[in-house]
């Protein structure tokens, strides 16, 4: 089936990720539902769980942060719990240039096995801690908070690791 960007919107909406798109649809499509002014059509539990588990496709794919959180203010379903601290494990090249990704774990074991590992293979790894206000939580999935960069307090940089 060929994807058109209205198809491949109406998928992410229903919460539905379609991997065998290439990167030029994908960023279409995330200037399309930037657009909308209705978030109704955003299932946006399902969404949550999408980008949890397919988000770092999606930014790879996209690579437009603000792109990809205009459209992650309208399609998640927000969070009402207190602010907490939070771990990441990010690679060394993307915290370089200052972008920092979306999705963030209360575990500082599980934000390193990604500094010390997935994130680690390009160009090495940093362990960050941040206190992330409620404001600046889109959403929580499986114990993965989805935030806002922009909005987290206090980033702090706790460990860097090599190359793989």
């Amino acid at each position: 089936m060929t994807q058109t960007v209205q198809s491949l919107a109406k998928q992410f909406c229903l919460g539905s990720y379609v991997n065998a798109v290439d990167a030029p649809l994908w960023r279409e499509t995330f200037n399309y539902l930037s657009q909308l002014k209705d978030d109704s059509a955003f299932q946006k539990a399902k969404i949550a769980t999408l980008w949890v588990q397919y988000g770092g496709d999606l930014r790879a794919k996209i690579r437009d942060d603000d792109l990809i959180l205009a459209v992650l203010r309208k399609a998640l379903p927000g969070y009402n719990g207190e602010g907490l601290n939070l771990y990441r494990g990010e690679c060394w090249f993307l915290f370089d240039q200052h972008q920092i990704g979306f999705c963030w774990t209360p575990s500082q074991a599980f934000a390193t096995s990604y500094a010390k590992g997935l994130n680690a293979v390009d160009s090495g790894g940093v362990l960050l801690r941040c206190y992330a206000p409620t404001e600046a939580i889109l959403a929580m999935e499986n114990n993965v908070f989805v935030c806002d960069p922009s909005r987290l307090l206090r980033l702090t940089t706790l460990e860097l690791f090599p190359k793989l």
